[in-house]
């Protein structure tokens, strides 16, 4: 009876570890906001995201990510995410069956906190002159921002934001565009079969392709975007030249990669 009755109380506190005594209750904060900014939320507590399922009025999304804790053993946590058109609830998932609610806490504070952040994917910050963004896209982004992964075998797709804040028209050319490890190696874009081998199939590989960025011309006071796909490595910064068109000078640009 004892050990029918201490089953039963610690199955009754795993349940509340999850269903938790936190929640974040967001009137209309949308399915795909509330995960984005779940997915940063984890990112900014230090966690590495081992597994995300976005959310859907029909399905009930979670993110799971794990740290290295004060003794080297793996902190294991995660939040489920609810939502419809009325707004979202989430739930953090403390890596305790008796929790402190330290997690809850600090997932909270940080979520309120991003929540009321702009969002700033295609958004570089200057006022003035030109300026490039590269963005790697995790796999994790991938599967919020495109549905699914993008690339294969550890190929890298990352998101090109150009923004054009002079009054003239600039070119831009891929192939102008490297993108450099902190060895100092430097690659430039897959292109033909390397770039059809590298993309997944499903709607990750096919948004990628559909909005891959090919050479252009960006109009005054214009921004453009796009995607690109290299070869598997870790970046650590990009080197563009971007082209005058009225006066077929180039001006030269680094940027981190992101």
């Amino acid at each position: 009876m004892r050990r029918g009755l201490l089953l039963f109380l610690l199955a009754s506190l795993a349940a509340c570890s999850t269903a938790g005594r936190y929640r974040i209750v967001r009137p209309g904060l949308g399915c795909e906001p509330a995960t984005r900014t779940a997915y940063k939320t984890l990112i900014t507590l230090g966690y590495r995201v081992t597994a995300i399922a976005p959310a859907t009025p029909e399905r009930t999304g979670r993110i799971d990510g794990v740290k290295g804790g004060a003794d080297g053993s793996p902190v294991r946590v995660g939040v489920v995410i609810e939502c419809d058109e009325k707004g979202s609830v989430l739930t953090p998932v403390e890596p305790d069956v008796l929790p402190n609610w330290e997690y809850s806490r600090a997932f909270g504070y940080s979520f309120k906190s991003l929540v009321a952040m702009p969002e700033d994917v295609d958004v570089p910050r200057a006022a003035a002159g030109l300026e490039v963004r590269v963005h790697t896209l995790s796999p994790e982004e991938a599967t919020m921002d495109l549905g699914a992964p993008a690339t294969l075998g550890g190929a890298v797709a990352v998101r090109v934001t150009v923004r054009n804040h002079t009054d003239r028209a600039v070119r831009v050319d891929p192939e102008r565009l490297s993108l450099v490890t902190p060895a100092g190696d430097s690659a430039t874009p897959l292109a033909g079969a390397a770039f059809d081998a590298a993309l997944a199939s499903g709607p990750g590989g096919a948004a990628v392709r559909a909005d891959r960025l090919g050479e252009r011309r960006i109009p005054p006071k214009t921004t453009v975007a796009g995607y690109l796909v290299y070869p598997a490595a870790t970046y650590r910064e990009a080197r563009i030249s971007i082209e005058d068109v009225e006066t077929g000078e180039t001006e030269g640009f680094v940027t981190p990669v992101d």
